[in-house]
């Protein structure tokens, strides 16, 4: 089988190469399933660079999430060939990829192969910022980098539970569609970030922020919370520090927590977690929920396709298609 992998830590564009494998066998607990689509999230750069949570074990294929059709089970395995599902889990920038039956999200065969290749990690990050930002309706919910993918589904979740959005962009071209999904959008180059904050909502600020970026972002943020309000941090774009200054936190009681998605979801039952999935297949696969794909590529595309992840502003994702 073609796959894409790395025998080294570095940049993407560096350190990736594409060759046979043999085509991997089911050990007990595993499916083998035959990919229709990968994404290219952060997260892959990370890994690659050797700077993510979990280490690459070199020869290392790439990818970690995507989407395929079981062609074989291993032994423990009680899912039918021929199911579609949905996963996060190490290897999947390949033909075919042998997966943990636990990193299975199975979804309806007729589910559209973009979004089933997007499911298992941001829209189930959208959900559990959600439940842990706890607002309600008629609440104020900030995020930063706001035209990232996350944001954009957090957006469309929130305006179907009725609660007011503002999201910070850089880029004035994502205005519109983020209005569109349901955000006022500030865009932090034009305007002053804490100044629109509090115009926007009246003096008071907003009830939870929501904070991918870190660095002299995540230092403004705080400053827009109100009284009693919450930060939460869930990923890291900036490589600068925060500040963080304890008046700001003390004086309005402000907490501040992080959230990593395999933590939120090992929290979680059994039956909790088929109850999120079956809630994001009924709202996803809406056809006016939208999951944007800035670019479709083949596996012997990766340059581009890496190229294109790292430098695009659109905000859709970028897939490797089989």
């Amino acid at each position: 089988m073609k796959a894409i992998y790395f025998e080294q830590t570095g940049d993407a564009q560096s350190v990736l190469s594409v060759k046979q494998f043999d085509k991997p066998t089911p050990k007990a607990n595993q499916v083998i399933v035959k990919l229709l689509g990968s994404t290219i999230n952060p997260a892959d750069f990370f890994f690659i660079s050797g700077t993510y949570r979990f280490k690459p074990e070199f020869p290392q294929i790439a990818g970690l999430e995507g989407a395929g059709i079981i062609e074989r089970v291993g032994e423990g395995v009680d899912l039918p060939v021929g199911t579609l599902v949905s996963f996060f889990s190490k290897n999947t920038w390949a033909e075919y990829a042998a997966i943990p039956k636990d990193d299975v999200m199975v979804l309806p065969p007729d589910f559209p192969v973009e979004k089933a290749s997007q499911f298992s990690l941001n829209p189930m990050t959208a959900w559990g910022l959600l439940e842990r930002a706890d607002v309600k309706a008629g609440d104020w919910l900030f995020l930063t980098a706001g035209n990232s993918v996350v944001s954009k589904l957090i957006i469309q979740l929130a305006r179907l539970r009725n609660i007011n959005v503002i999201a910070a962009v850089r880029h004035e071209q994502s205005t519109a569609t983020l209005t569109a999904y349901g955000a006022q959008v500030i865009n932090v180059t034009q305007h002053d970030l804490i100044e629109s904050v509090q115009q926007i909502t009246n003096g008071v600020g907003v009830n939870v922020a929501l904070d991918a970026v870190g660095g002299e972002t995540g230092t403004s943020v705080i400053k827009c919370l109100q009284a009693n309000g919450k930060l939460i941090i869930y990923s890291r774009l900036s490589p600068n520090p925060m500040q963080l200054y304890n008046s700001d936190v003390v004086y309005k009681n402000i907490s501040i927590s992080g959230f990593g998605l395999r933590s939120y979801l090992q929290s979680k039952t059994e039956e909790q977690r088929a109850e999120i999935i079956q809630s994001l297949i009924k709202i996803i696969g809406d056809p006016g929920f939208k999951m944007e794909v800035a670019a479709s590529y083949a596996l012997d595309e990766y340059k581009e396709a890496t190229k294109t992840a790292a430098e695009s502003k659109k905000g859709g994702k970028v897939l490797f298609k089989f």
